[in-house]
């Protein structure tokens, strides 16, 4: 991982997700956001393992349980992934 994250960084990455520009990631964006987290850590994975993983990122992470992600809440996933030792 990466030590720390810039606000551009965070920017880029939300911009990339945020596809229809309405300042969350939600529904189709926030599976492929899912999906690409879940790359990251596991090649071997089906949709349930997926959904799984959603729900433990909104539980976690979703502060105003809106099911949705917005950047305050993108920051805190992110920040936590860079501090995650590697597999």
């Amino acid at each position: 991982g990466c030590s720390s994250i810039t606000s551009q960084d965070l920017d880029r990455v939300f911009q990339l997700y945020d596809e229809d520009g309405n300042s969350v990631i939600e529904e189709e964006e926030l599976d492929g956001f899912v999906k690409d987290l879940m790359d990251l850590v596991r090649k071997d994975y089906d949709n349930d393992d997926l959904q799984q993983f959603k729900r433990s990122l909104l539980n976690g992470c979703d502060l105003n349980r809106d099911k949705k992600i917005n950047k305050a809440e993108l920051k805190m996933i992110l920040l936590a992934l860079s501090q995650a030792p590697d597999p």
